[in-house]
């Protein structure tokens, strides 16, 4: 078996990458301080960090471990205990620049010696996503660095350490060795999703209220994914900022962070936050002078971490909230900083499930003085739906996955600059496909980009577009199975492919959101054709083409010609919380009038959700 092993190595932290890993930018408010703050730390942070890696050749693998020791995470963590989170913060972000520059030098080392052996790399293998957990104990002593150690649930310690496995072909053409942050295990890491592009968080909103005269607020969407900030005046809306979430470092769904939170990360995911307030406070306010409010409205975890409560209840059966209500407090408490001291209004939840960002967008759509039946869908990874009027609305959530946003997906990604985003693959006057053409290899598929940059991969609705045409066209069967000829996949460039698994993940996601929709449907004892108005809202919703939706039965047909998008509805219930005197009164009576319906507990949720995987062609709209 050979080994390498390096030691003592020097390795050069970028300050530029890091800085752009936490979403900081020249120009940006909190920039110079953020800047300064490296600076001051470079040198402690350089000297604490012990980078060192090696790589065990055994048969047909290569088994790899890189660290930085566990100076650098006491450091860390000191930093967070003594209040200085965005140092805390920082101080990551540099550790985690160093364990890639690491293991860079750790795979140019692993490609001398393959190039001198005659091989190459077939595939990288990372726990917990392709290979087990416990193989880290297998990669912990084939290497035999000193000072790794595992835990009893087989995570390494120190905490800035990174272990692999490298799969060897005989081709040696081949070297797939290099680090890919879409199937990296390294969920805390500040790098990771965070490169590639701007996410397109979307701030538009269907209410355009105005504040009363002289007053002015910022009004705040805290999503899972991104947030949002609007200033509004008399005037009306005046200026919009976008971020990343950075607490997506701890993983992409709520439950990964409630996880991360629970483990003892509440302080880090609390200062990631209150980083990002923060700055898009100075950025949204930046020479409009004095705000008056400030309004709030997150899912309840998003809430409960900007909050830094426990999130013990949220994380364990039955899923309690301790903290429901409509939060008042002052800026300067929520942020934990010297920002203003202003008035601070949080919007509170129904339940675990349904928090403040539903019933702020129950709010802005009027649910609560609405005569007829109307329904709320806010799709992602969590679909979040309710139904009702003035006297009753229902809520639920379903676990759709995160097929929509691009998750789990061979070539899926964010909503970031080079995503396809719209798919056309020709047209057709007849729901029959011309098979013949399909054949003859003529089809041609024309795609839309973000940013309308070079194609890098599928996001949401490209994703939801090209199912949609496959189906359209009999590419794809009733049950999701592709035709013979792409068996390997459907390829839209030379390097997206979609594959018979995307195809499922989607099912599962459509499924999920169609057996929620329809069991709302059934305890409000109303059918689908006698819904008033369905308001599809949330940034996938906002480009989401619902002619399409319904033809792969995201939605029933029926909801075709009576569904708005209403964009980020928990940024314009904000923004008319802001502007309306009896705010308080209909927010609460919207809390007090709703239920939450339990999905998955139930026979019936499963009985429809198996129901609705397969495709039904005479849901086809045109």
């Amino acid at each position: 078996m050979k080994n390498i092993v390096l030691e003592d190595l020097e390795i050069k932290i970028n300050k530029e990458r890091v800085l752009k890993s936490l979403n900081c930018f020249e120009g940006n408010s909190v920039y110079d301080t953020v800047s300064g703050y490296y600076d001051e730390l470079e040198t402690t942070v350089s000297d604490l960090v012990s980078p060192c890696a090696a790589a065990a050749f055994d048969g047909d693998k290569v088994y790899c471990l890189v660290t930085l020791g566990g100076s650098i995470s006491d450091y860390s963590k000191s930093l967070f205990d003594a209040g200085e989170g965005m140092k805390g913060i920082l101080v990551n972000a540099m550790a985690d620049d160093c364990i890639f520059e690491t293991d860079k030098k750790l795979t140019n080392a692993v490609k001398l010696q393959c190039a001198a052996d005659g091989l190459g790399v077939r595939k990288r293998l990372a726990a917990p996503e392709d290979i087990p957990l416990s193989d880290q104990k297998t990669i912990a002593e084939k290497t035999g660095l000193k000072n790794v150690s595992l835990t009893d649930a087989f995570m390494f310690s120190p905490d800035k350490t990174l272990g692999y496995v490298l799969e060897l072909t005989r081709d040696r053409s081949v070297f797939k060795a290099e680090h890919d942050c879409s199937s990296c295990p390294n969920t805390d890491c500040p790098m990771r999703g965070v490169y590639g592009g701007n996410f397109a968080a979307v701030a538009e909103y269907a209410y355009d209220g105005r504040t009363a005269a002289g007053d002015s607020a910022v009004c705040i969407d805290i999503g899972t994914t991104t947030v949002a900030f609007a200033l509004i005046t008399e005037k009306g809306a005046q200026k919009t900022y976008k971020t990343v979430n950075p607490q997506r470092r701890f993983g992409h769904d709520v439950l990964s962070r409630i996880d991360a939170a629970n483990r003892g990360r509440n302080d880090e995911l609390s200062s990631d936050i209150r980083y990002t307030l923060l700055t898009g406070y100075r950025e949204v306010t930046k020479g409009y002078g004095d705000v008056k409010k400030v309004v709030i409205a997150g899912n309840t975890t998003m809430v409960y971490l900007m909050m830094n409560y426990s999130c013990v209840s949220l994380g364990r059966y039955p899923f309690t909230v301790e903290n429901p209500k409509t939060i008042k407090t002052t800026f300067d408490a929520v942020t934990n900083s010297s920002s203003p001291k202003i008035e601070t209004v949080i919007i509170g939840c129904v339940s675990a499930f349904t928090g403040g960002d539903i019933v702020s967008g129950l709010y802005m759509c009027g649910f609560a003085e609405s005569d007829k039946i109307n329904m709320f869908i806010d799709l992602g990874t969590n679909a979040e739906m309710a139904i009702g009027d003035s006297k009753k609305i229902m809520t639920a959530s379903a676990a759709a996955g995160p097929a929509f946003e691009g998750g789990l997906i061979s070539c899926g990604m964010g909503s970031v600059d080079g995503a396809v985003y719209g798919v056309d693959l020709g047209t057709l006057n007849s729901k029959t496909p011309d098979l013949g053409t399909l054949n003859s290899g003529t089809l041609k598929p024309v795609l839309k980009t973000i940013g309308s940059k070079p194609p890098r991969g599928l996001c949401g609705t490209g994703i939801l577009e090209l199912v949609f045409m496959l189906f359209k066209y009999g590419i794809i069967d009733e049950t999701g199975l592709l035709r013979d000829e792409f068996s390997e996949g459907f390829r839209l460039t030379e390097n997206i492919t979609f594959t018979q698994k995307d195809i499922r993940q989607v099912q599962m996601a459509k499924a999920a959101v169609r057996a929620g929709t329809e069991i709302l449907l059934a305890r409000a004892k109303i059918s689908a054709e006698d819904v008033s108005t369905v308001y599809l809202a949330g940034g996938f919703g906002h480009g989401l083409s619902v002619e399409k939706a319904c033809g792969i039965g995201i939605l029933p047909k029926e909801f075709y010609k009576k569904t708005v998008t209403v964009g980020n509805s928990s940024l314009g219930g904000c923004v008319k919380y802001a502007s309306n005197a009896d705010a308080d009164e209909r927010i609460e009576y919207i809390r007090k009038i709703s239920v939450e319906e339990p999905l998955a507990r139930t026979e019936e949720f499963n009985g429809l959700y198996l129901s609705h995987m397969n495709f039904d062609r005479d849901e086809l709209l045109f």
